[in-house]
């Protein structure tokens, strides 16, 4: 009897030593799950302009004039955020409001330029410790 339990107890070990040596190597040889790519919700709409939730606007250096598809100034804004989750924000938003991206710098600073038949848009993303955000809208000639 105490034979026939080693003998189990062992063919049970070499099954288990078995099946995480099999488990192991399937997990190996299997094909990664590609990261997630996260993403800024969106916020409130200012005029066509829609910010990012969780950001605050300046009111005392922010001014918009006229509403809607003919608004345009100035919008400052901050949000705790990471200044290329911003710019894809932006890049991502812009265009389903029918604004064209016609031009992007990046540096320590990143700069995009979007366009519409009668205004142009300009989003400066600054990195700090919070991003700071200047959206300036203008009529076009």
């Amino acid at each position: 009897m105490k034979q026939i339990k080693g003998l189990m107890l062992g063919a049970m070990m070499a099954v288990g030593a078995a099946g995480i040596g099999m488990t192991g190597s399937v997990a190996d040889d299997s094909v990664p799950e590609p990261a997630v790519n996260p993403s800024l919700p969106n916020g409130e709409m200012i005029g066509d302009i829609v910010m990012p939730a969780g950001s605050s606007m300046d009111s005392k250096e922010s001014i918009i004039l006229g509403n809607g598809a003919n608004a345009y100034g100035k919008i400052v804004a901050q949000m705790k955020a990471k200044q290329h989750l911003v710019m894809a924000f932006y890049k991502e938003n812009m265009p389903s409001q029918g604004w064209g991206l016609i031009s992007e710098i990046q540096d320590d600073d990143i700069i995009l330029t979007f366009q519409k038949p009668t205004r142009v848009a300009v989003i400066q993303i600054e990195r700090g410790r919070a991003v700071d955000l200047t959206i300036t809208v203008t009529p076009r000639n």
